[in-house]
Order: C-alpha cells, then structure tokens, then sequence
C-alpha cells in the first residue's frame, strides 16, 4: 500500500511537502478588521460620491426645466413689448385686441406645460378654492359668487388656490 501512496503522491499532485504550500499564504484583506475597515471607507466614500452625483444632475435637470420653460416665454414678453411700443390712444380697440390675443398666447403655453385654471363657476370646492368671504346672496350656500384671484393646477395638482367670495344662503329677517 505504501508503494501505491507514493504514486499518488508523485503523480502531478502536489505533496504536502512541496515548497508552494509550506509558505505560509497570505490573508484574505477581507478576512482582517484593517482589511475590513479599508472595504467599509471606500464603499463609503463610493456612496457619497454617488450621491453627490446624483443631486447634481439633478440640479442641472432642474436648472433646464426651468430654461425651457423660459425660452417657451420669450415671445409672449416680445409681443406684450411691441404692443405697448405700438400703443396709440386714437387706436384703443386694436391695442385691445392685441393685448387679448396675447393672453390667449400666454394661456396656450401654460396649457402646454401642464398649467390650467381652476373653474369657479358652481360649487365651494375647500380643495380647489380658498373662500376669502362668505356673503348672503340669493343663492345656494358654499355656492361661489365671485373671483377675486384666479387658481391653478400644475399637472392635475393645486399650485394656487382660486380666491373666491362664497355664499352664505339667504338670510333670514326676523321681525
């Protein structure tokens, strides 16, 4: 039997003998606390930088947003320029007109952007529009008899509330 040991041992195996296993192997880093602190400070600082990545482009997306939003209102304050260059007293009418087909060019653009204006036409809406005083009226109570601010929403969320004066019902006269 211990002639066939020694062929197993001879045969491209390595012996316990050999001079590759007799040196004493180096440590795993990941198996020694300097290792393991080193590993926990660069996936540290990793991180950090990942994040401060992050929050950049992120201000840089903003940043365009905004630009874009801006060149889009650049002709609307182009033509509110000229028409008040062009404005005569003798031609009121025209100069209104203009005046009112830019609105409608201002309104367009924020519809394209996701803006919209609250309706106040109806009922009090406490999620949509902010009662700034109730009045008696002839009307229905919480039923909305006048504007005083225009609301809006930004993608189907409230960005202003619509000011409005509210209803308080008929009021009843003792005698």
């Amino acid at each position: 039997m211990a002639e066939k040991k020694e062929k197993i041992d001879s045969k491209e195996n390595i012996s316990p003998q050999s001079p590759l296993l007799s040196e004493t192997p180096l440590p795993d880093p990941l198996q020694t606390v300097d290792g393991l602190k080193d590993l926990l400070l660069r996936t540290q600082a990793n991180f950090e930088n990942y994040r401060k990545q992050s929050q950049k482009r992120l201000e840089e997306l903003q940043q365009m947003a905004a630009r874009d939003v801006l060149v889009q209102l650049l002709p609307v304050i182009d033509n509110l320029e000229l028409a008040l260059k062009n404005a005569n007293p003798s031609h009121l009418e025209d100069f209104v007109k203009g005046v009112t087909l830019i609105s409608n060019q201002f309104t367009a653009l924020l519809g394209d952007l996701g803006v919209h204006r609250i309706p106040t036409e109806g009922k009090f809406d406490p999620f949509l529009h902010e009662a700034i005083m109730k009045a008696p009226s002839d009307k229905p109570e919480n039923t909305i008899l006048e504007e005083f601010q225009r609301g809006f929403t930004l993608n189907g969320k409230v960005i202003r509330h619509a000011k409005v004066k509210v209803s308080a019902g008929t009021e009843n006269k003792k005698k």
